[in-house]
């Protein structure tokens, strides 16, 4: 099992499905020929995406050279020299030495006994339960190789801290971060995308080592080839910009005809870059500017990503971006403002969330050419959000309550109860105008009339609040006798806020088209 030789990918191109080594695969990927990579997981595919990239772009590098379309026998000695002189070892899956590297597996260094067996890539894999995604742990029985090699990559370069002695990677904000993974794509296709992404980390190379971050631009790449005893620990001046690390120590086995993973604890993290707060420069995580104190990795919340968070991204709002989240010059678009990212906690996995933006061509210039005219927009689309956020809590909530609580002259906010269901209900006008966001956003004129479009998006967020208020006065429940009562003031309660100075009075001469309902 030698990716460098053995085929061990399985692939769907125009002839169908093939089995092929890494190499092949960065060729076909050159030359367009991959529709699909069989076997990989949604929340695997961008942490695959990244180590492919990382990897041409060390290899081409090391070449001197800039262009992503290669053989594949230029592929296989470009990775066989990024080893070293463990050679062959660091690309095999199995290697029965402990003394010496495994595929993103290092050498032990002393005999120790593992902390854990598993059985299945699915529980190897960084997803540690199934809260707010449909991916379930051990699913896997009998997996095929390519499936461990998924889960293996995904596990060695996108974990936090999950206990201890399983540490986290350095490119995120603390071990109880995540890694966003944020690109701008014009090409969708899996060969088109990875060569873009590949120009730009070369160009994006530059501006790294320009940065006081301490790198060797000959430094180590593939960190699973130097032994770890779980407590030494690189610093970023032994190693290369283009560095795939590990966070944790594991050895495949083979049990008879199935691999077995063990796991060994480790008492630090593999990279000593705490201070840095995840500022690594990865050209895939945005840089948190806002607050006071040092520059920190962006962190995704638990709620996930939301229209704020992809607003900044999309203007740069507080944010540090790279060259892989803008277009080169020369590229006309359309483009695609694509992030995800797996959002967890303290031991959990609180979901895996995505989202994409698509810029059409005529934008283009708008976004991401700079000026007023952007400036106007970019603070357009801050106020669009703030109004979302007084409809919501000023408006909706209100009202809601109102229902709940049987139309009292005092509404209790603090009600569990009532705080409960209106949980609820503020998540589904969320996803609702959180839809229509960034399409009311992309149709603003480059030179539009302020006062027409805060009325424009005012009518577009009150059409989804009332369609909640039909919904909820279907659904809640409500106190016994007193259900015509709270009927009424979920109406007077919506309309008196709504026109409220502060909310929205400038719309008491527009028409916003209230329902028979409401």
């Amino acid at each position: 099992m030698n990716l460098l030789h053995d085929p061990l990918f399985r692939v769907l191109t125009d002839d169908g499905r093939e089995e092929i080594s890494l190499p092949e695969l960065l060729e076909a990927l050159g030359t367009d020929r991959v529709h699909q990579l069989v076997g990989i997981q949604r929340h695997q595919a961008d942490a695959f995406h990244v180590f492919l990239t990382y990897l041409a772009g060390a290899v081409l590098v090391r070449n001197g050279d800039t262009a992503p379309v290669q053989t594949a026998d230029y592929w296989r000695a470009g990775l066989f020299g990024l080893s070293g002189p463990t050679g062959e070892c660091a690309w095999e899956l199995v290697v029965e030495d402990g003394n010496k590297p495994a595929f993103m597996q290092p050498p032990l260094k002393k005999a120790v006994r593992p902390s854990a067996e598993i059985l299945t890539p699915d529980k190897l894999d960084l997803l540690q339960t199934a809260k707010n995604h449909d991916i379930k742990q051990n699913r896997a029985q009998r997996p095929f190789v390519d499936e461990w090699i998924y889960a293996l990559i995904s596990l060695q370069t996108m974990s936090g801290f999950m206990g201890q002695g399983n540490q986290g990677i350095s490119r995120m904000n603390s071990g109880f971060g995540n890694r966003p993974i944020v690109e701008l794509v014009r090409d969708r296709s899996l060969g088109g995308r990875w060569r873009d992404a590949v120009r730009r980390l070369l160009l994006h190379r530059q501006d790294v080592l320009e940065q006081p971050f301490g790198f060797d631009p000959n430094g180590l790449v593939l960190i699973w080839t130097e032994p770890w005893d779980g407590e030494e620990q690189f610093t970023l001046a032994d190693l290369d910009p283009f560095y795939i690390e590990i966070c944790r120590r594991i050895r495949f086995v083979r049990r008879g005809d199935e691999l077995i993973a063990q796991t060994y604890s480790a008492k630090k993290t593999r990279i000593a870059a705490k201070e840095l707060n995840g500022v690594v420069g990865d050209p895939w995580l945005p840089v948190e500017l806002a607050g006071r104190g040092d520059p920190k990795a962006l962190t995704v919340s638990p709620n996930g990503l939301t229209a704020e968070l992809m607003r900044r991204i999309l203007f740069g709002d507080e944010l540090g971006l790279s060259k892989l989240q803008a277009p080169l010059s020369g590229w006309s678009g359309p483009f695609w403002l694509t992030a995800s990212v797996l959002v967890r906690g303290q031991g959990t996995t609180d979901g895996f969330y995505e989202w994409e933006i698509m810029i059409p061509r005529e934008r283009v210039k708008l976004f991401f050419g700079g000026g007023d005219a952007r400036d106007s927009l970019a603070d357009l689309s801050r106020l669009g959000i703030a109004y979302a956020g007084t409809m919501q809590n000023r408006v909706l909530k209100p009202a809601i309550f109102a229902l709940l609580q049987g139309g009292p002259s005092q509404l209790k906010y603090d009600d569990d109860t009532s705080q409960s269901w209106w949980s609820v209900f503020a998540r589904k006008f969320e996803r609702r105008w959180s839809q229509d966001y960034f399409a009311w956003l992309l149709s603003v004129p480059d030179r539009f009339d302020k006062d027409a479009e805060e009325r424009r998006w005012a009518q577009i967020l009150t059409k989804h609040a009332l369609s909640v208020l039909e919904e909820a006065e279907k659904a809640l429940p409500s106190h016994t006798g007193r259900r015509y009562r709270g009927i009424t003031a979920l109406r007077n309660r919506f309309w008196s806020g709504f026109y409220a100075e502060g909310n929205f009075g400038f719309m008491r001469r527009e028409s916003v088209g209230t329902s028979s309902s409401i």
